[in-house]
């Protein structure tokens, strides 16, 4: 979904991927398509929360027309290469443990045939 300001205040519309055109109004939690006309789901439709996370991952202008700020982004950007550098870690330390392990299993089978 493409996810465009329209209006400053948090007017945007959304292009869905068949092709339909959306207004989406992110302050008052309201859109234009049948299923926000008729069952107006909790949380909102798809196209709501789609416009919500395009603006809060600073891929669509904020509501008042700005743009993200860089610094919101690279500090974003820079907690997932944190997160990810744990996970590194995490993932050597486990790859070392398995190695170990096996080595033990090894040296045990090898006496084991050699008696």
């Amino acid at each position: 979904m493409d996810v465009s300001l329209l209006q400053k205040g948090g007017i945007y519309e959304v292009r869905s991927a068949s092709g339909n055109i959306y207004e989406v109004d992110v302050a008052s939690e309201t859109c234009t398509c049948p299923d926000f006309k008729k069952r107006n789901p909790s949380g909102g439709c798809k196209h709501l929360r789609r416009a919500d996370l395009e603006i809060r991952g600073g891929n669509a202008p904020r509501p008042d027309g700005r743009l993200p700020e860089t610094t919101d982004v690279v500090e974003q950007l820079a907690t997932e290469i944190r997160e990810l550098n744990q996970e590194i870690e995490e993932r050597e330390d486990r790859r070392q443990k398995l190695e170990a392990t096996v080595a033990v299993i090894e040296e045990v089978s090898l006496s084991r045939r050699e008696n």
